[in-house]
């Protein structure tokens, strides 16, 4: 085990490590951070500098930017942390890196989920879904204008966690709806975990069956199952290294897919802190053998990731509260893309516009809800990868904000095409579909810019992310650029954009290459 140390390049800034750290992103002089804790986010032991420089580990670090170096320690005694340098810029660091040790898949998620919509029945339903809200709200969906795309059942459609069939009483008939989603033109998803209510029928079943983890703790016998707490209380969990156990999960979901018609599954938990209260001596492998397994299905969701660069997956932001700033905050949706970008996850989405934090959504009343925040963060998502809605937009808005959001998510699916093809570029080559102002123009003072983003090299996305804002300055790399609205700008410039609540400010660059 052996620390390692990098003085500084002059000017060097650095990127990586965990997604939710995004905001922090180029990190400070002073700054640290442990990855066994991902704040339930991805997580990737890799570090990119602006001048061309990386370094990974297969294990998770500790590293730190202080007094002009950057250290990174292990933790286990056999991990190796390497770097490389050479690469020129932030672009050659990730291209090298990548390449080397999280080479594309060549393929992509279920293209529906770009090119269109999602719809989570989360907010809706939270834990009490039903067959007929989930009806009605598709079909008022469509009534109010919006698109068919992915809908998502989430938490609470099963009995108990583990059993993954349809709770009877809340879903009498879940083929039939599901063909009558699959006639509205909806592809339809599930959610799961990797946990197991204890000491229901499938949890003493799967024990007998040694499928899963084991209590190995003081005074344990290890024939037990282990039980750990999570957000909803406490479960045991599947194991995950265990080839029967994954296999016995596949014929769940086949199962569903085969007599229900389900199209796909929101993979939900396997957070590495988990693993680790259950006992687990390497939990981050339980987290990568989880987005392993929900890489079979090209419908699928992730929320959690470790050492996923490459994969065909679909990655959620951490839940986001109801809020403009902070670290769960409307604030925080660019740079955590960016940061999702830059640790190799092209496929990304930036959470339930409005938050998916149940506790912070609006009650029946509207209480406590934010119409312009909402307008704001339904813009920011439209020209994400992916933009997921949850909290129905015709109960929580006025006529006017109903209007504002339904034009976001057109304009959504008029660009789909273009997002499809760098979704495709991306799962040939790795390299992101979001991108930093620095990684199209390096060395040129945008290493800092987190509030705007590149699609491609060629369209460049300014939202407004402040409460009140009605415009908002807007840094102009080389070029000329075409604005929303049919102005054109030369840059390098800063120019103030008037951006009142119907407008999302963006430019594309007149003379960018493909891809």
């Amino acid at each position: 085990m052996t620390t390692l140390e990098l003085p500084l390049l002059d000017g060097e800034r650095w990127w990586g490590g965990a997604v939710a750290e995004g905001r922090h992103m180029p990190y400070p002089d002073g700054y640290t951070f442990d990855l066994r804790d991902v704040l339930a986010n991805q997580g990737m032991p890799l570090l990119l500098s602006d001048r061309g420089r990386w370094v990974h580990s297969e294990r998770t670090f500790t590293f730190t930017i202080s007094d002009g170096r950057l250290t990174a320690h292990p933790h286990e005694p056999d991990a190796v942390i390497e770097y490389g340098e050479g690469h020129g810029d932030l672009r050659g660091a990730y291209r090298h890196a990548i390449t080397r040790h999280y080479p594309p898949s060549g393929t992509m998620p279920d293209p529906l989920l770009f090119g269109a919509p999602q719809y989570n029945l989360w907010i809706e339903t939270v834990f009490e879904p039903t067959q007929a809200k989930v009806l009605a709200y598709a079909e008022r969906l469509l009534a109010e204008g919006f698109p068919p795309g992915v809908l998502m059942i989430d938490d609470r459609w099963s009995n108990d966690y583990g059993d993954w069939t349809f709770h009877p009483g809340r879903f009498p008939d879940p083929a039939a709806m599901v063909s009558r989603l699959h006639e509205l033109g909806f592809k339809v998803m599930l959610w799961l975990v990797p946990f197991v209510t204890p000491d229901s029928p499938t949890a003493r079943q799967l024990g007998d069956q040694g499928l899963l983890v084991r209590d190995t703790g003081t005074g344990a016998d290890g024939r037990r199952a282990g039980v750990a707490w999570w957000w909803n209380g406490w479960s045991s969990g599947l194991d995950l290294l265990e080839p029967r156990a994954r296999a016995w999960l596949t014929g769940r979901l086949e199962a569903l897919r085969d007599d229900i018609g389900i199209d796909g599954f929101k993979f939900d938990g396997g957070d590495a802190p988990w693993w680790r209260a259950l006992g687990c001596a390497d939990p981050e492998a339980y987290t990568h053998a989880w987005n392993r397994f929900g890489a079979d299905w090209p419908l699928n969701e992730f929320r959690d990731a470790w050492r996923a660069a490459g994969l065909p997956l679909a990655q959620r932001q951490q839940d986001k509260y109801h809020l403009w700033e902070g670290r769960f905050g409307l604030a925080s949706l660019i740079p955590n893309a960016l940061a999702q970008s830059l640790t190799g996850h092209a496929f990304s989405c930036p959470d339930m516009i409005g938050g998916g934090e149940f506790r912070f959504v609006p009650g029946e009343d509207g209480e406590g809800f934010d119409e312009e925040l909402f307008v704001r963060y339904a813009q920011i998502a439209a020209l994400f990868p992916m933009m997921q809605f949850s909290a129905a937009p015709w109960r929580v808005l006025s006529p006017e904000g109903l209007a504002i959001v339904r034009a976001a998510a057109r304009l959504h699916t008029e660009l789909a095409p273009e997002i499809l093809a760098l979704a495709a570029h991306a799962a040939a080559t790795g390299e992101p579909i979001q991108r930093p102002l620095e990684w199209a123009f390096p060395h040129q003072g945008y290493a800092a810019v987190t509030d705007q983003f590149m699609l491609g090299d060629g369209l460049m996305v300014a939202p407004v992310v402040a409460k009140g804002a009605v415009g908002r300055e807007v840094l102009i790399p080389p070029g000329t650029w075409l604005a929303d609205d049919g102005r054109s700008y030369e840059g390098p410039a800063t120019v103030w954009i008037d951006a009142p609540l119907a407008r999302l400010p963006y430019l594309r660059n007149t003379a960018a290459p493909e891809g």
